[in-house]
């Protein structure tokens, strides 16, 4: 792919399959779309232990399930299933109420069977802990291995007993193909993929384009893949905490969506490109590695 044409081009940092909806958000509005995946998903490093705590699940153990992400839903199902079970009939059985942390998750799950109680107003572990009720309760939270602890520890200061459980881990792409956890593929035409190296080539030539990340994974990886150099770019988060993970590096988001949904997204990759002030973030090859 030769890439990077048009007057806005963004760049996703997400699989071509997961990028469909946000890419006709972009599209909508102008701007061209590329996908450059860095990340990937993988089973958890102890699948044994995930495989115990959602049979406890099962056996009514736990009050609430709180689920943080998509990727966490596909990993329990393939866990489950390995067990001869179901997430969805695990949870029936076990009378377990489910928390999603937003829409996309309460999505996911529902096409899982699964019946979710909870979905806060503000798609973020700050809006889920505004919106969940006190405690006491057992509560098990699965998340991927580099998730932030500010969910656990806000669930645990509102009196809840949490067992947090380690249910994928993100990883460089591409994953094991033995260990890897498909992602939830969208219906429609992906955009096309852009390598780092054309990335690193069309910007160093004078294009800027946005760059959407949607986790704080991303912006490690891209940080570690790329360094800090003169590749100019505007930053664009899908929430504050990969804000936050943004200027942990270094990095100051020219936008951040207010929601993370493809609309929200778009919005914020539009709001970049008209601020005249928008601040541009420079990444370099750092090892000379560039796929």
């Amino acid at each position: 792919m030769d890439g990077l044409a048009g007057e806005h081009p963004v760049v996703v940092l997400r699989h071509p399959a997961r990028t469909v909806r946000i890419g006709d958000a972009l599209r909508a509005r102008g701007m061209t779309v590329h996908a450059l995946p860095l990340t990937d998903t993988e089973l958890p490093a102890d699948p044994a232990a995930v495989a115990r705590a959602l049979q406890d699940l099962g056996q009514g153990r736990y009050a609430w399930l709180v689920v943080t992400s998509a990727n966490a839903v596909q990993a329990l199902g393939m866990i489950a299933g390995a067990e001869g079970a179901s997430l969805a009939g695990l949870v029936h059985r076990g009378g377990v109420r489910v928390a999603a942390v937003g829409a996309a998750t309460a999505r996911t799950l529902a096409e899982a069977g699964v019946v979710v109680d909870l979905v806060p107003e503000e798609a973020s572990s700050a809006g889920l802990l505004t919106a969940f009720p006190g405690g006491p309760a057992a509560v098990l939270l699965p998340q991927a291995d580099l998730a932030p602890d500010d969910l656990r520890a806000g669930l645990t200061a509102s009196g809840h007993a949490v067992h947090r459980v380690e249910a994928y881990r993100t990883v460089p792409f591409p994953a094991h193909p033995a260990r890897r956890v498909p992602g939830v593929e969208e219906n429609g035409p992906r955009p096309p993929v852009l390598s780092l190296r054309d990335l690193v080539r069309r910007a160093a030539g004078g294009v800027q384009p946005a760059v959407v990340f949607p986790a704080p994974s991303a912006v490690r990886q891209f940080h570690d893949r790329l360094g800090v150099g003169p590749l100019s770019f505007r930053a664009v988060a899908i929430g504050p905490t990969t804000a936050a993970a943004l200027r942990s590096l270094g990095w100051v988001p020219a936008a951040t969506a207010v929601e993370p949904t493809p609309e929200g997204i778009a919005r914020a990759a539009l709001d970049a490109f008209a601020r005249d002030d928008a601040p541009s973030s420079h990444a370099a090859p750092s090892n000379g590695d560039t796929p």
